[in-house]
């Protein structure tokens, strides 16, 4: 079932669909939401909104299996592409982001709610003047997990914040939250227009496990020096990896 609501395109207990080559233009909210489907594949898409206007997520997944993105050209005012509970084996390929949030695994957890995300495969991504760009969030309070997730061959230009899980959606003071491990960052490239690139900002209450970085450079303009800042989290370094991160395994 197809509906058209807020969204530009909404996609409803689908099976075995393929999207492609359609363009979306200053969509109200979301450009493309995929609920409660399987088997879908989006590619050579173009979606573009102001960076300035909230709530326009190019493509968001939700309660979803076996779901590709590639080859695809998105600029918005909110993520890229979103990835919430209760999807899994979701590969996202080729894609151009920027403006925008980044590819984002969540946000999960909101209200206490038990999330789950599980084989996100994030490769082949170049992000240009976005605020975020290979992003984890969670919300305080939350429930359940996100794993085995990666970002490989992921360039970034002029990006605010190209490395982050953030587990502190909104709140700081709870120390509890969405369990967050295995997760793989591999050959990372570019340039930051802020000291802090990575930014692995984890809860007391478990934390992030089972985090590995291979290979990363990420400078700031013009070759300047950078930042990572890193609590909870075991991490585990391969290859070059610069800047240097502060907590390890």
């Amino acid at each position: 079932m197809c509906m058209l609501l807020h969204q530009a395109l909404t996609l409803v207990r689908c099976n075995n669909l393929e999207v492609s080559r359609i363009s979306s233009k200053d969509s109200p909210q979301m450009h493309v939401a995929i609920l409660q489907s399987s088997g879908i594949t989006l590619r050579k898409l173009n979606i573009t909104a102001p960076g300035s206007s909230p709530n326009t997520d190019g493509i968001h997944i939700e309660q979803s299996q076996n779901v590709r993105v590639a080859d695809s050209r998105i600029g918005t005012g909110d993520d890229c592409i979103s990835v919430s509970s209760g999807s899994s084996f979701v590969a996202v390929d080729g894609i151009e982001c920027g403006p925008g949030h980044g590819v984002s695994i969540g946000s999960l957890g909101k209200n206490g709610d038990t999330a789950a995300v599980e084989f996100v495969d994030v490769r082949n991504v170049r992000f240009t003047d976005s605020m975020n760009g290979a992003r984890i969030k969670t919300w305080e309070g939350g429930q359940g997990y996100a794993k085995s997730i990666s970002f490989t061959n992921i360039e970034f230009d002029n990006v605010d914040h190209p490395v982050l899980i953030d587990q502190f959606y909104r709140d700081r003071s709870v120390q509890v939250g969405v369990a967050i491990s295995n997760v793989t960052y591999s050959n990372l490239r570019g340039t930051s227009s802020r000291a802090t690139t990575v930014a692995f900002d984890c809860s007391g209450g478990g934390g992030c496990t089972d985090i590995h970085v291979n290979s990363m450079v990420i400078t700031g303009p013009g070759g300047r020096r950078t930042v990572a800042r890193c609590r909870n989290a075991q991490v585990a370094i391969s290859g070059q990896v610069y800047p240097e991160i502060p907590c390890r395994s």
